[in-house]
């Protein structure tokens, strides 16, 4: 996790430093809420003295705190930082052919099986519409995210199913962002902004039970939802 923040400081200080050559306007500090819908969608999980296309996972929400830096580059554009109390998400377990399975597994669908922190920094470039006298500025941005999973843990109900104690890991993910939202002035440096976000992730999810190796592929259509109260200065 060490890593993943360095890295992050590093892309942030070398945005806003880029920002602020340019002869940037304001910086904006960022805090509010954030929901975030993994909509994840999962293959079959593969390994040894596991039946074919009988088991797979589901990522559930999660909200959190969250936060950000933007900072103007003109009247219109911004880079802007995104980040957040990481959340931790809960991972149930979809018996995908009941008949394939021991009775009970089958009835462990639905039950937790993974607990996963996710840490995903995200930077977006911003296109803000109208200028810096609007009352309200709907804008548009493009950016990187960056995903990685932290601190997965097997569940008492996952060690059952695999069949002993369990160790699991996730690799990271890499992929373009995207998000649409608005923002509002309050009064003087203070604004409010409501965001809707997403971004392409994948990951590869790894048990280990006992020397086992079982894989599964993850891939993600997060909605994400914030509402924030903004400062500018």
């Amino acid at each position: 996790m060490k890593n993943t923040f360095r890295i992050t400081y590093v892309v942030g200080l070398l945005a806003l430093a880029f920002a602020g050559t340019a002869c940037a306007q304001a910086t904006t500090v960022k805090v509010g809420w954030v929901n975030i819908d993994p909509q994840s969608s999962a293959g079959t999980v593969a390994g040894p003295f596991t039946p074919l296309d009988t088991l797979s996972a589901k990522v559930k929400p999660q909200s959190t705190l969250f936060f950000s830096v933007a900072r103007e580059i003109d009247s219109n554009f911004e880079v802007e930082l995104a980040l957040g109390v990481p959340p931790k998400h809960d991972v149930t377990l979809v018996v995908v052919k009941p008949t394939g399975v021991p009775s009970g597994v089958a009835a462990l669908d639905g039950t937790v099986i993974q607990n996963v922190t996710q840490v995903a920094p995200t930077l977006f470039v911003n296109y803000k519409f109208g200028d810096s006298n609007s009352s309200w500025r709907p804008f548009v941005g493009v950016g990187v995210n960056y995903t990685r999973f932290t601190n997965a843990t097997s569940t008492p109900a996952n060690d059952a199913v695999n069949g002993g104690p369990t160790s699991v890991s996730l690799t990271d993910s890499r992929g373009v962002a995207a998000q649409v939202g608005v923002s509002a002035k309050i009064s003087g440096p203070w604004s409010v902004t409501g965001v809707w976000s997403t971004a392409k992730v994948s990951t590869t999810a790894t048990t280990n039970t006992l020397g086992i190796e079982r894989k599964m592929d993850i891939k993600f259509n997060p909605s994400v939802l914030t509402l924030a109260v903004g400062y500018s200065f």
